[in-house]
């Protein structure tokens, strides 16, 4: 099934998947919902992408979208974390951005992606700058992530083990993601889309959004290409260690966010 609910990732799997030297041919997302002032999550799971058919990101925003229309009056704000082996695609992007738009409540939505995905195309680079500007934290992954992801959907007790060559790979995605949002870009309204950081979630209307942007889709949105398996080997400067997050593993706390 491409679309596994409250489901643990083996550890197979998860290494295959989110090993940012390898390129597989499948993306693998990890996802959370839960409500802003709740620990425990309301929805999780996991979701494989069909090829040429429907992306996984688009799998997870339908699951998402029929748990919010029937819990929009149980919480004000909601929090959306995702792990992906691949950042999104510019269709998956306008899809995101349209859930947002749509949305009746709050949504802080953050993604954390292991590889880029096309990062010199200008379709892609367009969607993620909307998504930026929007409130949504979008982060290349780093090895505290990798182990955070682990700890969340394969294992608590099992401890990640980091691969050669994953902090360099890791600078070298997320100097490129940095390069790539910092670009001034003439297409989006600066005037519809404040870059003020203050506000990590959405606050324009749908009405406002349409009139503005014309959402770009593909013919059949249950159709869309595969994902290919290249991404660019841009090396960047060694960057100094970080500290190591110091965690309990223990089932007790298993299924909250940090």
């Amino acid at each position: 099934m491409p679309l596994r609910l409250k489901k643990e990732v083996s550890e197979e799997e998860f290494y295959e998947h989110f090993c940012n030297i390898k390129t597989p041919h499948q993306t693998l997302l990890c996802f959370s919902l839960k409500e802003d002032d709740k620990t425990l999550w309301k929805l999780w799971g996991h979701a494989y992408n069909i090829p040429g058919q429907c992306h996984a990101e688009i799998l997870v925003l339908r699951e998402i979208e029929d748990y919010l229309a029937a819990n929009i009056p149980n919480a004000t704000k909601y929090s959306i974390t995702w792990f992906l082996s691949y950042s999104p695609c510019h269709w998956c992007c306008d899809e995101i951005t349209h859930f947002l738009m749509m949305s009746q409540t709050k949504i802080e939505f953050n993604i954390k992606a292991s590889r880029p995905y096309y990062f010199d195309d200008d379709e892609i680079q367009k969607g993620l700058k909307m998504l930026q500007r929007l409130g949504v934290l979008i982060e290349m992954m780093e090895c505290s992530d990798y182990e955070e992801c682990l700890y969340l959907f394969v294992n608590p007790c099992t401890k990640f083990t980091a691969w050669p060559d994953l902090e360099l790979q890791s600078i070298a995605n997320k100097g490129m993601l940095h390069h790539l949002l910092a670009q001034e870009d003439n297409r989006l309204d600066n005037h519809l889309f404040p870059t003020d950081d203050s506000s990590p979630v959405h606050t324009e209307s749908a009405s406002d959004f349409e009139s503005h942007v014309n959402k770009v889709l593909p013919e059949d949105p249950n159709k869309t290409p595969d994902k290919k398996d290249e991404f660019s080997d841009i090396r960047t400067p060694q960057k100094t260690c970080f500290p190591q997050k110091t965690r309990e593993y223990g089932k007790e706390v298993k299924r909250k966010l940090f």
